[in-house]
């Protein structure tokens, strides 16, 4: 996905600054032509920062917040950013993030925060509901959309929010996850999942294959986050 992303820059940057370059040198020879006391200095067209281009469309690519989740500092959520900010350190990492918890306890939060911090440091972050991630699937599938899929496995971290919330469709659904988390896992690269379902709603829902994959020990760290519905207090976050 950023490869990608730098190629399309880059293209880009030399149409531009071949344009640019062209219309500095028309304005070089006019001035010439004209004469005068003072002779015209030829310009060279200088192109803006890609980094920080690259940093825009990385961010503008990823489905995540446009401000980065600032860190919760509610003393009973300390112990789990802190493994997060140990997980941002250590990245790129084969491990995965799994949050487990009920609706409103703060999963999608914690899943925005690694990976607008891992933005910040130029790596590309692509998240997605499990809604629209069944719609990729689709378009895929019926549209011939082969980007839909390709940035599923190319990006550098998948987040798949909500999990469990997607409609299953025949031959779809289950089987291009399956098939995009093993991929991902064969490759190291790493996603985080976030889900109301517990280990057993898990496997109830979807296969061994699957779950076993998403719940692995040797490649997941799975977070149980226990607050009470964060939406229905006061704002704390």
């Amino acid at each position: 996905m950023k490869d990608e992303i730098l190629r399309q820059i880059k293209a880009e940057a030399r149409t531009t600054a071949s344009e640019k370059q062209a219309e500095l040198d028309a304005k070089y020879f006019i001035a010439l032509a004209k004469g005068g006391k003072t002779k015209p200095v030829r310009q060279t067209y200088t192109p803006p920062d890609s980094r920080a281009e690259l940093k825009k469309r990385l961010k503008a690519a990823s489905g995540l917040p446009a401000k980065t989740p600032a860190k919760n500092t509610i003393p009973e959520f300390k112990k789990t950013f802190d493994t997060l900010d140990k997980y941002i350190s250590a990245f790129p990492t084969p491990k995965n993030l799994v949050f487990i918890g009920a609706a409103g306890t703060g999963k999608t939060y914690a899943a925005q925060y690694v990976g607008g911090k891992l933005l910040d440091k130029e790596f590309s972050v692509l998240l997605l509901t499990a809604f629209s991630l069944i719609q990729r699937f689709k378009d895929y599938v019926f549209n011939f959309e082969t980007s839909a899929l390709n940035h599923l496995l190319t990006c550098d971290l998948l987040i798949i929010d909500d999990l469990g919330t997607e409609p299953k469709i025949r031959n779809i659904s289950e089987e291009y996850l399956l098939n995009v988390i093993n991929e991902r896992l064969t490759n190291n690269m790493p996603f985080i999942i976030t889900t109301n379902l517990s280990p057993e709603d898990i496997l109830a829902r979807y296969d061994q294959r699957l779950t076993s994959r998403i719940l692995s020990k040797q490649t997941s760290v799975v977070i149980e986050m226990k607050s009470k519905d964060l939406r229905l207090g006061s704002p704390r976050q």
